[in-house]
């Protein structure tokens, strides 16, 4: 279980690195990686701290917070096929959106 644990986390901090250096300009990861911890004089920088870190720390966030609320989810009603439509949460979703 450790191991698989280890694995996955060096999985995520390996993608995020990857999807630091993805983007319109031609810029390799040590180039990248580079710019944003020792930051400097152009435009690099500035697009590694305020574009691309937060895009990839919101992704983070965002999918950290999906899984354990699907976790939360499955074990509160203690089948592990749970899904949010089994409460009517995507129903209510969709009336929301409409009425905005």
């Amino acid at each position: 279980m450790t191991r698989a644990l280890a694995i996955l986390l060096l999985l995520v901090v390996a993608l995020a690195a990857a999807s630091l250096s993805l983007g319109p300009a031609d810029v390799t990861l040590p180039e990248s990686l580079r710019a944003l911890l020792l930051g400097g004089d152009g435009p690099l920088p500035m697009v590694m701290r305020e574009i691309r870190l937060p895009r990839v720390l919101l992704a983070l966030m965002i999918g950290g917070t999906l899984g354990l609320a699907g976790a939360a989810m499955q074990g509160y009603l203690r089948n592990p096929l749970a899904e949010p439509g089994l409460l009517g949460v995507s129903a209510s979703a969709a009336l929301g959106a409409v009425l905005a």
